[in-house]
Formats: C-alpha cells, structure tokens, sequence
C-alpha cells in the first residue's frame, strides 16, 4: 500500500482549497482561471471534491454562516468565512466526526487567518453542530 504523498492528504487539501477560495473571493476572477494556477491539484480528488461542494453551496452556507454571526457576513475577515464554508461543506457531507472537522477549522484559522479568528471560527461551528 502506498502512502498519499504530502500534497494529496486532506488537511493539505484543505489548506490548498482555503487558499482557492482566498484567491476567488478577493482576485474576483472565475473558479476555472484561478484553477490554472491550481494545476498541481488536478488530479487531486479531495480538492476538487471540497472546492466544487463549497463552490455548489456557496449561498446557503453564507445563508447559514449569517445566522450565527453578530455582524454582516461582508464583514467577516475572508479566511475565517472561507473555513466556515468548507466546514459546512464537509459536515454536511457527514463523513468525519464534528469534532474533527471543529479542529481541523480551528488549526486553519490559527495558521492563516486574523490573530484571535480560531475563535469565531470555533464559536459559529460550536453554534451550527448544536442547533442540528
């Protein structure tokens, strides 16, 4: 058996798809131009599974995200809604636990989002899961 090589696990293919959304939200461009520069992820199930579910479901998880939020969804910081949106995504697909997915969301928000962001993150999925 082969082990999946660094770029195909899904932790980093979360980090890529966060990166992809990061790029869609504030570059303006369409899904296809920004996945040219993507080309490395072509053949990476995960990614293009994660990044199309998001993609599909983009207003009902911002639908969903504006219910638990204190603030317009326009004025979340882009990283955090962006790890918002691909949690939603994959507690609705309901393959992992929640917890994982909470933590999972919450190491994305410590490594690439705003200083205290983890916690927003944590608090609006914490809110989500309960209410389901």
């Amino acid at each position: 058996m082969t082990k999946p090589t660094k770029t195909t696990s899904p932790t980093r293919s979360r980090d890529k798809v966060l990166q992809t959304l990061y790029e869609l939200e504030l570059g303006g461009e369409e899904l296809n131009e920004v996945l040219k520069n993507h080309s490395s992820e072509k053949s990476n199930k995960f990614y293009k599974e994660i990044l199309k579910g998001v993609s599909e479901n983009l207003e009902g998880f911002d639908e969903t995200i504006q219910d638990y939020v204190d603030r317009p969804i326009q004025q979340l910081d882009v990283i955090e809604k962006s790890i918002l949106r691909i949690s939603l995504y994959e507690l609705k697909k309901q393959e992992l636990d929640s917890s994982i997915i909470i933590n999972e969301a919450i190491r994305m928000a410590k490594k690439y989002g705003s200083i205290e962001g983890y916690k927003l993150v944590n608090a609006v999925l914490d809110k989500i899961i309960k209410a389901s």
